[in-house]
């Protein structure tokens, strides 16, 4: 049987330009100390307690009698995980020089969508052509060559922090590629996020005319409602622009930028959302540091749609939502694609 490579998703933390938010002090070092500072931390600094109905001051009283200073830095790091997966937020991360943990569950095989690269491929002329430091794969399917594919792993090659973007700039080639089809499928299905920056680049060039799709308010005072005044996202046409009808595949391990891109195309008429749910993480994850040198990432934002809908934890649902089986992506079927490629033919029947 043919080997058949699923794809995983790899979150990476989507980075902003500026951002002001309270940043207290470290106290000690002791094992109470430690859980402390970082049960502070986020008691002043995370922005969602109050939409996801978090008691914070009871999860206190739960946690923090298993705290002691005897306890090994191995066994204080489990009990501090298991407080922040409680979250349940892909934007938060706890990492030692022993072990790593990233909440959200989207990288659990019980959360992964099914999906396959190598299953497209198979539905591309001479499967399609890699570019951008394989962050794009495009070309058009065999069985309609009218019918354009654009696939986009994510916002960022290698890590966000990589001033060197360039990759980006190879939309312009395959808009221009795919000039002479009907129709586009734009596919984020396993979407890892990174920088808004790139999200804008690229989702210009499929924008018919300009429109708000965002509003971002930050964190910036240790009271629950402490939060900037609103700013407000916007995408804007650039560039070779492929603006004919577009259907976009989502799926709920389209993350962070994936979700951003998201907002921005569902902004646009001539685009219609299919595929599944998307993993619902769109705040910064501000990373901290505690005293005895592990790191870990803090959610500081409210992003909502246009309408003031924040999709956090939730994530964006499809005009069409529809999910892949494990069974039918072995076997070579993608019915999310299908969707896809069929959609515009079935409606002008």
């Amino acid at each position: 049987m043919k080997t058949i490579k699923i794809l995983t998703v790899i979150i990476t933390l989507s980075f902003f330009s500026t951002c002001h938010v309270f940043l207290p002090s470290d106290p000690g070092s002791s094992p109470r100390d430690i859980f402390y500072n970082i049960w502070s931390d986020f008691n002043k600094m995370y922005a969602f307690f109050d939409i996801k109905g978090i008691d914070w001051d009871e999860v206190y009283r739960d946690f923090s009698p298993r705290i002691s200073n005897s306890m090994s830095e191995r066994e204080l790091f489990d009990v501090v995980a298991e407080m922040l997966e409680l979250l349940d937020d892909a934007h938060v991360s706890l990492s030692s020089p022993f072990a790593h943990f990233r909440g959200g569950g989207w990288l659990d095989t019980v959360n992964v969508e099914p999906f396959s690269l190598d299953v497209v491929r198979t539905h591309l002329n001479n499967g399609g052509t890699f570019v951008g430091n394989r962050m794009f794969l495009y070309g058009t399917f065999s069985s309609n060559p009218r019918i354009g594919y654009i696939y986009i792993a994510g916002f960022a090659h290698g890590s966000a922090a990589v001033a060197n973007q360039d990759w980006v700039r190879a939309i312009d080639d395959i808009t221009q590629s795919l000039a002479d089809t009907d129709t586009l499928v734009l596919d984020t299905r396993g979407n890892r996020g990174g920088l808004i920056a790139n999200v804008d680049y690229i989702a210009s060039r499929f924008v018919l005319a300009q429109s708000n799709y965002a509003q971002i308010r930050t964190k910036n005072g240790a009271g629950r409602n402490d939060l900037s005044a609103p700013i407000t996202e916007a995408i804007r046409p650039a560039g070779t622009r492929y603006t004919k009808p577009i259907v976009l595949l989502t799926n709920r391990q389209t993350i962070s930028g994936g979700e951003w891109f998201a907002l921005a195309l569902r902004s646009q008429g001539h685009v219609t959302h299919a595929g599944g749910i998307t993993a619902g993480a769109f705040s910064l994850g501000l990373e901290r540091s505690l005293i005895n040198g592990w790191l870990y990432t803090v959610s500081v934002q409210i992003v909502t749609d246009i309408n003031g809908i924040c999709h956090e934890g939730t994530g964006i649902i499809p005009e069409y939502a529809l999910t892949n089986t494990l069974d039918e992506i072995m076997a070579g079927k993608d019915a999310q694609l299908e969707f896809a490629k069929n959609y515009f033919i079935a409606r002008n029947k």
